[in-house]
């Protein structure tokens, strides 16, 4: 079970451009010359404004991510060997009912906003529409087979 969050988060962030474009945002609430100029490149009439709400999106989204990964931590199904090489993960399964709901409730709300954030990339002219399907039909598909593996 572990496995299967494991390899779907890091799908998840090894999908591209999403990330690509957007994980070395800050907090900063205005976007770079630089930022809007590489954006521009891609699409010539996105704004600021738009770009600012993007990398609004991103850092909401990696501000769930970085929830996540305390989450299982302090559940004890994501183990940070450096601080104890020989600890082993816990499984889902080991974990009480309300750990696995909060857990579950969390993972869902990720593929909800990484759903949104596609979208949102997409509206905006970011990506291409072959690329957008491709992606969010694998986002659509990883999301179903994680709510089934936490049906069981």
């Amino acid at each position: 079970m572990k496995k299967v969050t494991i390899t779907t988060l890091a799908i998840v962030m090894a999908m591209g451009f999403s990330t690509y474009t957007f994980a070395n945002t800050s907090t900063k609430p205005e976007v770079s010359k630089e930022e809007l100029t590489y954006l521009k490149s891609i699409n010539p009439s996105i704004t600021s404004t738009k770009v600012d709400s993007l990398m609004k999106q991103r850092n909401q989204l990696d501000e769930l991510h970085k929830q996540t990964e305390k989450l299982e931590l302090d559940y004890g199904i994501l183990v940070d060997n450096t601080k104890d090489p020989n600890k082993e993960p816990k499984i889902l399964d080991d974990l009480t009912a309300e750990q696995r709901e909060k857990h579950f409730q969390l993972i869902d709300k990720i593929w909800s906003e990484e759903l949104r954030f596609l979208d949102a990339q997409y509206k905006a002219g970011l990506i291409k529409e072959d690329d957008y399907k491709l992606n969010k039909r694998n986002f659509e598909y990883l999301r179903e087979k994680n709510s089934l593996n936490n049906a069981s």
